[in-house]
C-alpha cells in the first residue's frame, strides 16, 4: 500500500511524535510505500507553556517528513493537503489528541476524504484540559474520518459518544503500543549502571514520575505521598524522581516539594529528556507511578512496559485497561495522596518487584505497533476492496 502519515514528526518532540515515528518505521518495515506530511510549527511560541518545542532526535526515530502544516495559517491547510494527495495514498493515517488542531485538521481531512480513505488514530477524544468549543470542534473534524482507531476502550466509547451514526465496525481498538527507546543493536544497561550514570543511591526504593508536568497528571498527589515514604523507608532508603518539562510556570511544583518535608528524597528534573536518555530513567527505576486525575490512556505506562516496570496509577479513564490491580501493579483513587503512598509501600514491603515484573513482560505482547499497524491495514484495505 501507499500510506500517508499526518502529524508532527522531528524535529518536534513529544510522545505524539514518538508514536508517529514508530509506526512510520512499523508500516515501513511491513512493505509500505510511505510519505509524512508534517507541522512546520506546531504552537505560537506566546502560547506554548514547556521550555522548547524543538529538540535533538534519536536516530532510530528520525524519519522523512515535509515540514508543511501550520495550525493557525490556512494557506498551510490547502497545501498540507496538496502534500498528502500528490502522493496518490491509498489512504491517509492522522492523529487526533486536542481540540487546538481542530479547525486546520478539519480542512485538511475535508480535502482528502473526498479522493482518498482517511483514518484517524486517536489518543483522546475527550481533551485533558478545557478548549473553547473544544467538543463541537472535535465533533467536526473527526466526522470527516472514514475509519478510527481508537487506542483504549475508553477512547472508542467517547468517539461513539460523540458521533453515535458512526458504524461501530469501522471504529476498531488497537491498544496503545510499547515505546522502546533504546537503540537498536546497542544492550540495554543494567540498574546498576542506569543508577550509576544518573547519580542514583544503588540499594534505594525509586519511584519514578515521567512526561509532561500537567496539572491533569496529579504530581502533586506524589509530591504529597513523599512525606510518607520518607518516614517509612528513611532519607537514604528512597528516592521520588519528577522528571519532565513543566508546562506553565514552575514556582508552585518547587514550592510545594520544599515545604513537603520530604524533599531531600525528591529529585526534580525539570527538562525535557531527549530520546537517547529516556531509557536510563526507567531502567534505573523500581517503579512508576502515574497519579493522574484523569486520562484516556497514557503512553508512559507504554514506555515503562518496554522496561518490566509496574504501575501505580489511578482508576481514570482507560488505564484500568492496562493496569491490572495486583498484577501489573496497583490502583488507587485519583486525588488520594495516602492511597498512593500506600500502594508504593505495598509494592516494596510486599516484594511485588519481580512478579509484577514477569506479568508487564508477559501482558505487553499485547501492546504491540505491529497490532496498530494491522489494524490500520484492514482499514484501509476496506475501500481497496470496493
Amino acid at each position: 500500500m501507499r500510506l500517508a502519515l499526518f502529524g508532527p514528526a522531528p524535529p518536534l518532540r513529544g510522545g505524539i511524535v514518538a508514536a508517529q515515528a514508530n509506526l512510520y518505521r512499523t508500516l515501513q518495515g511491513r512493505g509500505h510505500t510511505l510519505h509524512w506530511t508534517s507541522f512546520r510549527r506546531q504552537y505560537p511560541a506566546f502560547l506554548f507553556p514547556g521550555s522548547a518545542q524543538e529538540g535533538p532526535t534519536a536516530s532510530w526515530l528520525d524519519c522523512p517528513s515535509r515540514r508543511v502544516f501550520v495550525p493557525w495559517d490556512p494557506w498551510s491547510w490547502r497545501r498540507a493537503a496538496r502534500d498528502l494527495l500528490a502522493f496518490q495514498p491509498d489512504g491517509v493515517v492522522a492523529r487526533w489528541w486536542i481540540p487546538f488542531f481542530a479547525p486546520g485538521f478539519w480542512s485538511v481531512a475535508r480535502q482528502v476524504r473526498r479522493r482518498t480513505r482517511l483514518i484517524w488514530v486517536l489518543d483522546n477524544v475527550v481533551p485533558h484540559e478545557r478548549y473553547p468549543l473544544g467538543m463541537w470542534l472535535t465533533r467536526r473534524a473527526l466526522r470527516q474520518g472514514h475509519a478510527f482507531v481508537a487506542q483504549s476502550e475508553q477512547v472508542r466509547g467517547d468517539l461513539l459518544n460523540l458521533l453515535p451514526d458512526v458504524d461501530s465496525a469501522l471504529v476498531r481498538l488497537a491498544p496503545h503500543p510499547v515505546y522502546d527507546y533504546g537503540d537498536p543493536g546497542r544492550p540495554r544497561p543494567t540498574q546498576a549502571e542506569a543508577r550509576r550514570q544518573l547519580d542514583l543511591p544503588d540499594r534505594a526504593r525509586v519511584i519514578l514520575f515521567f512526561g509532561f508536568i500537567k496539572p491533569y497528571k496529579g504530581l502533586v498527589h506524589l509530591i504529597d505521598a513523599a512525606p510518607r515514604l520518607r518516614e517509612r523507608y528513611g532519607p537514604d532508603g528512597v528516592r521520588v524522581l519528577v522528571v519532565g518539562d513543566i508546562y506553565g510556570d514552575r514556582r508552585p511544583i518547587a514550592d510545594r516539594i520544599a515545604r513537603s518535608g520530604a524533599q531531600d528524597i525528591i529529585r526534580l528534573h525539570d527538562e525535557y529528556v531527549p530520546d537517547d536518555e529516556v531509557e536510563a530513567w526507567f531502567v534505573a527505576s523500581d517503579l512508576v507511578a502515574l497519579p493522574y486525575v484523569s486520562a484516556t490512556q497514557s503512553g508512559i505506562v507504554q514506555i515503562a512496559w518496554n522496561y518490566d516496570k509496574p504501575v501505580v496509577t489511578t482508576r481514570v479513564g482507560g488505564l484500568p485497561e492496562v493496569v491490572a490491580d495486583g498484577v501489573t501493579g496497583f490502583l488507587v483513587p485519583p486525588g488520594d495522596a495516602a492511597a498512593l503512598a500506600a500502594a508504593c509501600i505495598r509494592f516494596f514491603d510486599e516484594g511485588h518487584a519481580a512478579a509484577m515484573a514477569r506479568a508487564v513482560a508477559a501482558a505487553k505482547a499485547g501492546y504491540s505497533w505491529e497490532q496498530q499497524a494491522r489494524v490500520i491495514e484492514e482499514l484501509v484495505a476496506i475501500r481497496l476492496s470496493y
